[in-house]
């Protein structure tokens, strides 16, 4: 714990001297989705507090979702680096949900083999106007992602590409489709995000601008399914505000 707090304090210090900025916005959506997976149903709300250098090159920000049944209950840090189309970002994630299965109620739990947390690495990068493919690589680094015998990480691995297949009078629809293995499987084919090396997530998102006033309010619709878990899955939101 004393670790986080010197970390955050030097971060603190770090962004003061360098101009500091402040970003907070809050969606609102039917349900929580992530990687081929819906984490979470029912009327979600997640919000993301950040502070970035007046370059927005450096980011150390906290995210945090819950769900009005109180089923759902997450709390998370990150800290990313962004040039030009390239970026890089490593968040720390820890669901507390009532539910879980692996500890939930230890926050500042860093044992390997008992914290419920996982450390999750992603390196993105998305092309030039004329050809505006995102591409991106996470890795689960460290945490709840450990194999049968809980004596090694399994590093599960998450790769996603996107494209924008429509923009027109504000309207976007952007469709992706991701793989998901484990880059440390040591005789079993199985993954933080399912039993075997595949495609776990596809979707198509439509999203818009709702003028209302002199307000531009961002709205979607998200559809995505997984193969893998013969799953599909239907998302509406709305981002309350931004500042």
């Amino acid at each position: 714990m004393k670790r986080i707090f010197i970390l955050l304090i030097i971060c603190d210090l770090f962004f003061c001297s360098m101009n500091a900025q402040i970003h907070f916005h809050a969606n609102v959506a039917n349900n929580h989705l992530w990687r081929g997976m819906e984490v979470a149903d029912g009327m979600v709300f997640t919000s993301d507090i950040s502070i970035t250098d007046k370059n927005e090159y450096f980011r150390i920000g906290l995210w945090g979702g819950t769900n009005t049944s109180g089923t759902y209950k997450e709390f998370n840090h990150y800290v990313s680096f962004t040039y030009r189309q390239l970026n890089l970002s490593v968040w720390d994630t820890y669901n507390f949900s009532p539910g879980a299965t692996y500890n939930n109620k230890e926050y500042f739990n860093y044992s390997a083999h008992s914290t419920g947390r996982f450390i999750d690495a992603t390196l993105s990068y998305r092309f030039g106007k004329q050809f505006p493919l995102f591409v991106a690589w996470s890795t689960i680094l460290f945490g709840r992602d450990r194999n049968t015998s809980n004596t090694a990480n399994k590093y599960s691995t998450f790769v996603y590409v996107e494209y924008p297949i429509y923009q027109n009078k504000g309207w976007n629809i952007d469709t992706g489709i991701g793989g998901a293995f484990a880059l440390n499987e040591a005789g079993n084919d199985s993954h933080f995000y399912g039993n075997s090396p595949g495609i776990v997530h596809a979707a198509l998102k439509i999203s818009k601008h709702v003028v209302f006033k002199e307000y531009k309010i961002p709205v979607y619709a998200c559809m995505m399914w997984n193969p893998q878990r013969n799953n599909a899955f239907f998302q509406i939101g709305i981002q309350l505000f931004k500042f």
